[in-house]
């Protein structure tokens, strides 16, 4: 045989093996064998009193994956059975295309997506993530808006997501029995040169962690005359817990955005939370987050990268 046919033959080979790995791949991702898959999926919605994803269970079919998927998004925008849940999904909201490639499912959706306010949009991505994720054929989810990957405040790309680096409170928990609590607030005094207590008792909910509860009260403000807020009314609340005394205080971009900075503000807007989370007696640090991630500096006078410890500046 001449050398030409062997290369000939040799290039042949190659090119159906590229074929039927990718027809194998295909097989893999969609199951076009024609069969009906049910599963039964947690579908994550919110919960309209605590702010909180709760799920319900749904049979979830289809012929393929991709039908699967598509069927999934129906369930996520119909309204729940329980009438304290609401779907995170805007009615409004187009989801103009589902791929999936490879254990990763991409989601088109369109442009008023932006038009979600920062608590919404956090709700409706995470929704979309912990669902997505159940399947035991999705690793991760990429969300474009009208074909452009979904960014940050900031401009950063979110890129893949899943349930590693976007946490939710994701636990189904039984009605809890609320309660009263006694928190103690630090706000800024009158000159905005000190901090000042301000206790507060409000309404608990024991399935939720008290440091949210104490966060939401600081974003809210002070009550009494002479006291003043340091904390943006704009904060949204994207995490918080604690771990081995570190208490982690994960904030919206608003945060420092809509700070108004300045070295003594700074300083009474970090330690207003340190000391007010403190009190607790169970936190020794507070670490913060900026939309799930550190960053070196808050406006430029405090570094923002390492704990805090309380500290008095009554």
């Amino acid at each position: 045989m001449k050398k030409g046919n062997y290369v000939y033959i040799l290039l042949v080979l190659i090119i159906f093996g590229i074929v039927f790995a990718m027809a194998t791949k295909k097989v893999e991702d969609e199951k076009t064998d024609g069969e009906q898959i049910n599963l039964e999926q947690d579908i994550y919605y919110v919960e309209k009193e605590s702010d909180t994803l709760k799920t319900e269970q749904r049979e979830i079919g289809g012929k393929t994956f991709l039908e699967m998927l598509n069927n999934t998004i129906l369930e996520l925008r119909t309204q729940p059975k329980s009438e304290t849940l609401t779907s995170a999904i805007p009615q409004n909201l187009e989801i103009l295309d589902v791929e999936l490639n490879d254990k990763t499912v991409t989601i088109n959706v369109s442009k008023n997506y932006g038009d979600m306010k920062t608590g919404d949009e956090m709700f409706c991505r995470a929704a979309l993530v912990w669902t997505f994720t159940g399947f035991y054929f999705v690793d991760d989810v990429e969300i474009l808006v009208e074909g452009v990957p979904l960014t940050k405040t900031n401009g950063e790309a979110f890129g893949l997501m899943n349930r590693d680096n976007l946490v939710v409170n994701a636990q189904i928990e039984a009605e809890p029995t609320n309660s009263t609590r006694l928190l103690k607030l630090y706000f800024a005094n009158e000159d905005a040169t000190a901090l000042v207590i301000e206790e507060r008792r409000v309404e608990v909910n024991p399935n939720q962690p008290i440091e949210k509860y104490i966060l939401e009260q600081l974003i809210i403000g002070p009550k009494e005359e002479g006291h003043i807020a340091t904390v943006p009314p704009e904060t949204k609340i994207c995490n918080v817990q604690t771990a081995d005394g570190i208490c982690y205080v994960d904030l919206s971009q608003d945060f420092v955005t809509k700070h108004s900075g300045g070295s003594t503000g700074e300083t009474l807007t970090v330690y207003s939370i340190v000391n007010s989370l403190a009190e607790l007696g169970s936190i020794e640090k507070v670490q913060f987050l900026i939309e799930g991630e550190k960053q070196d500096e808050f406006k430029g006078h405090l570094e923002f990268g390492k704990p805090f410890e309380p500290y008095d500046l009554q």
